[in-house]
């Protein structure tokens, strides 16, 4: 598998020229067609005539809205122009986070920014890593808003619980770990799991990766105070530049209501995570 499409979330937050501009150079490195696809907030279920009737409120409104896309479209083709990307296509879509999610499903990755905010709003752009995860069925590559000039090659966390979000997220990762300088392999002990059982589950992995030209070594951790912590804290030792893992392995009101791994990650990673659901 190779990213053929890599489909980027194009708009005029602080975070976005920085997640376009990561996002042009992951389609140089790959060859891969780039899409920045802007949603104008406004409703699919709205006719088209309506929102276009000279003089009405609902009319000035869209036209709005529609300009906002439009800047964020050409911001996304600034960057991809400066960044040498040969194939870009800018996607302006009436809708809101749907509609993204349904323009995703024809992309390898996707590409949006971590959340700002702890209890993001109905369709803000915060809300976006969340809803894509459960409703877009592709990997979520999620970027922090100061990514700067990442390595693009260096190294791997792979966090395996052996579940099918996790081997979603594997399979999601592969050419960027076939690229990386090394991948470690991580289950973290939440105090339910036999330690023989989790060292045969990543001796696994570890094998299936050597299968697939990439080379991983198994770390083992601790999680029984907080998992997440323990995953953030293997990334930094690991002097990580990728985290890759399952997520909302439980529901995603479950996870809402008592909080869980996927939502802490997200509001605490300081390096890109590739998740998968």
């Amino acid at each position: 598998m190779a990213y053929k499409t890599i489909l980027v979330h194009a708009d005029l937050g602080t975070a976005s020229e920085e997640r376009i501009r990561f996002s042009a150079r992951l389609a140089r490195t790959f060859d891969a067609h780039l899409t920045g696809c802007a949603p104008t907030g406004i409703s699919r279920f709205i006719p088209p005539d309506v929102t276009v009737l000279d003089g009405t409120q609902l009319a000035d409104f869209c036209a709005a809205m529609r300009g906002k896309a439009a800047e964020a479209l050409d911001r996304f083709a600034r960057i991809a122009l400066e960044e040498g990307v040969s194939l870009a296509e800018e996607r302006m879509i009436d809708d809101d986070a749907c509609g993204l999610a349904l323009h995703a499903r024809y992309a390898d990755l996707v590409v949006v920014s971590q959340p700002e905010e702890s209890m993001p709003t109905r369709g803000s752009a915060s809300e976006l890593p969340g809803y894509l995860l459960r409703e877009s069925g592709r990997p979520l590559l999620v970027v922090p808003p100061t990514i700067g000039r990442a390595d693009l090659t260096g190294n791997v966390l792979l966090a395996w619980d052996g579940s099918i979000e996790a081997t979603r997220a594997v399979i999601g990762a592969l050419p960027m770990m076939r690229m990386a300088r090394s991948v470690s392999v991580m289950h973290v002990n939440d105090g339910r799991s036999v330690p023989d059982q989790e060292s045969t589950s990543c001796g696994e992995m570890a094998h299936y990766l050597r299968r697939q030209g990439i080379t991983a070594a198994v770390r083992h951790g601790s999680g029984l105070l907080d998992i997440a912590d323990a995953l953030l804290s293997a990334a930094s030792d690991a002097d990580a530049n990728l985290l890759v893992m399952g997520g909302y392995g439980r529901s995603p009101l479950r996870e809402s209501l008592l909080g869980g791994v996927t939502a802490s990650i997200l509001q605490s990673m300081t390096i890109p995570v590739l998740v998968a659901h």
